[in-house]
């Protein structure tokens, strides 16, 4: 399978450029190579966050129903006095 490239433009500020370029030479790596890898460390990690994040709304949800349904009987019975 051929794999493909797409380009990417974006603005930094300088010293932050900086940075990357001096990073770069010490650990003699491409630029784009490391603008790869931390891209797909950012997007891995913030991935794990969401879904970490769905399970415990899921795991809330559940939570929630039981404590609900713990006070039907309490619910019922001030309807009937009313």
């Amino acid at each position: 399978m051929e794999e493909y490239n797409k380009k990417m433009t974006i603005e930094l500020e300088q010293s932050v450029y900086e940075e990357i370029e001096e990073y770069c030479q010490d650990a003699n790596i491409e630029e784009s190579e490391l603008m790869n890898t931390m891209l797909q460390c950012f997007i891995k990690d913030t991935m794990n966050k969401m879904d970490a994040m769905r399970k415990g709304y899921a795991e809330m949800g559940k939570i929630n129903l039981e404590i609900c349904s713990e006070f039907d009987g309490c619910e019922n019975e001030s309807h009937a006095h009313i």
